[in-house]
């Protein structure tokens, strides 16, 4: 089996990783059975990477399978897509995952947390519950150090900051969370932005309950087209979150864009 990911992940697949899974297809294997090449997470496939796979995914050689892996299938290449049989893996409800989650916090030593936080983290986190999984056991170990509490402690900061609406400090918030992934800073004004949208239009908030009150306050002083220019603003945003621009830079055009929303 070729795993075309690094112990330590990376922000893109290189077009060195596919050539030496591909090289690997020479060599026979073990007994004779099959040989197995696991992508993933098949989004970070830079183009160049991409098409040195697309001619072994079109003919496979005989007893090789190709098992590629996203969680962003909207960033996945449609070469790629055209070549492979979909198959989808949706998120189980909540009541199935929260008790899922429960059972692997059981095994967890010494971490002890309280139900009604594991539900307001599940919330958080879309309904992930391996992500939420990772995030309580980082929380646990308190390794400041560790990229997963970095984003966590980042998070929690931008939301504390985006609370403030117009009153958002934009520059001391890009500042204290820059260290952060880019695509997590993303996708937690993505949740916060969708809860605010849906209060405007007398909706409730999906993601982020708890802060109920604050959200459908915001969506009252929110421009309603500003809003959804800032969400389109967002999502262009996640389309390139892996470019090399400085994370800083591109943090404030964009929470300099959300206190915006709030002005006339």
């Amino acid at each position: 089996m070729v795993i075309l990911r690094k112990k330590k992940e990376k922000k893109s697949i290189s077009i060195e990783d596919a050539r030496s899974a591909i090289e690997g297809l020479s060599i026979g294997s073990h007994r004779g059975g099959n040989r197995v090449i696991l992508v993933y997470p098949l989004e970070m496939l830079r183009a160049d990477s991409a098409n040195t796979l697309l001619k072994s995914l079109e003919e496979p050689p005989k007893n090789t399978i190709f098992i590629l892996l996203a969680d962003r299938l909207d960033r996945v290449l449609p070469t790629i897509r055209s070549r492979c049989r979909l198959l989808s893996a949706p998120r189980p409800d909540r009541a199935t995952g929260l008790q899922w989650l429960r059972n692997q916090l059981n095994h967890v030593s010494g971490l002890k947390i309280a139900d009604a936080d594991v539900e307001t983290i599940y919330d958080e986190q879309g309904g992930a519950p391996y992500a939420v999984l990772d995030s309580l056991i980082a929380r646990h170990n308190k390794d400041e150090k560790d990229e997963l509490t970095i984003a966590i402690q980042a998070s929690r900061y931008l939301l504390q900051a985006m609370s403030q609406g117009a009153r958002i400090n934009w520059l001391d918030t890009a500042d204290k969370t820059q260290k952060a992934r880019y695509s997590v800073l993303l996708a937690t004004m993505q949740r916060w932005v969708s809860d605010l949208q849906s209060c405007a239009q007398m909706g409730n908030p999906r993601y982020y309950p708890k802060h109920e009150a604050a959200i459908k306050t915001l969506a009252q002083q929110a421009r309603l087209p500003k809003l959804l220019h800032f969400w389109k603003s967002l999502i262009q945003a996640r389309r390139h979150e892996n470019h090399p621009l400085a994370t800083r830079i591109q943090l404030e055009a964009l929470l300099s864009q959300y206190q915006q929303v709030f002005e006339d």
